[in-house]
């Protein structure tokens, strides 16, 4: 039938228009988060400059030091201050790390959007809602109104599946990440002497660089992936249609914590088991997210069966 042609037309239209506005949104939100990365860059370096000011001062003579040394408190201030100067250093160097990969993603929308023409996608949209009207007119004028109600939330229905769809390989990943992750760690769960460098960053004594290397980067690809993730759930949530909407307030808020915490218990000592425990923790929160957007999916599915049953019964009265 021609109606069903003309917004099969439609709906390709639209879906490329809805993905130049997501693109935009995406946009804008990754330029706000490479603008917080760089905050969080020059406030880390800032605490960090004045950490190994203090350390500086605390390796000098003063008769208050020697005090401190006969009492054992130089060598607690001492281990406190380091602690957190390896709190800071890896929060650098992963804000950085981060900074970059975001950077990454925002040349990959900005491409991505240029190869869209929004212009001449909205005036091949005119065109198809003229000739809708005018089939509608000539054919079915009694029907129209129904019939593009329907049509109108299929589109929708359609596109929140596509980002639930996006969302779910994005938890994926995020996964597969935090499962590296969460064996580099295991690996490393038999070591707990720290130490740092101001010059070169954290080691572990008994710990080869290679090996802490490793486990830092698995815990950064977990990060970005997370943060994808993170991402692609606020397209979901801006996505709904009036029987069906989907809900991600609560899902995106592990995010915002979780490496926070992981590299304040990866950088002091004995620590490595709580950063183990936080991984799991998440590695849960992200499950239960999935399973909720697959729900969400199946929801989606059956309503638009619906729908579509509805417009069939439509066309052949």
């Amino acid at each position: 039938m021609e109606w069903q042609q003309l917004q099969k037309e439609q709906e390709m239209i639209h879906a490329q228009l809805r993905n130049a506005s997501r693109l935009r949104e995406q946009k804008l939100l990754i330029e706000g988060q490479i603008d917080r990365a760089q905050q969080e860059i020059y406030n880390h370096s800032t605490a960090l400059d004045h950490i190994r000011s203090r350390l500086d001062k605390l390796e000098g003579f003063s008769f208050m030091n020697m005090i401190r040394t006969w009492t054992g408190q130089q060598d607690e201030l001492r281990t406190e201050k380091i602690d957190k100067a390896a709190i800071l250093e890896l929060k650098i160097k992963e804000a950085k790390n981060i900074q970059q990969d975001l950077k990454e993603d925002l040349g990959q929308v900005h491409a991505k959007l240029t190869q869209i023409n929004e212009q001449q996608l909205q005036e091949a949209l005119s065109q198809l809602n003229a000739k809708k009207k005018g089939y509608f007119q000539l054919h079915a004028p009694e029907k129209s109104q129904r019939l593009e109600q329907l049509a109108n939330e299929e589109m929708l229905t359609k596109q929140l599946m596509l980002e639930i769809k996006e969302a779910e390989e994005a938890g994926d990943v995020a996964l597969t990440k935090l499962g590296q992750a969460a064996a580099s760690l295991h690996s490393a769960s038999g070591y707990s002497t720290w130490d740092t460098f101001f010059g070169g960053g954290l080691i572990a004594t008994h710990l080869k660089h290679d090996a802490l290397d490793k486990t830092e980067s698995y815990l950064h690809n977990a990060q970005i992936a997370l943060q994808r993730f993170q991402n692609e759930l606020l397209d979901v949530q801006d996505m709904s249609t009036k029987s069906l909407h989907v809900e991600t307030d609560g899902f995106v808020k592990f995010a915002d914590y979780f490496f926070d915490d992981i590299f304040s218990a990866w950088s002091v000592h004995s620590k490595i088991s709580t950063a183990r425990e936080q991984v799991s923790r998440v590695q849960d929160d992200v499950h239960n997210t999935v399973w909720r957007l697959q729900d969400k999916h199946n929801k989606a599915l059956e309503y638009l069966a619906s729908l579509q049953e509805e417009k069939t019964a439509i066309l052949q009265l």
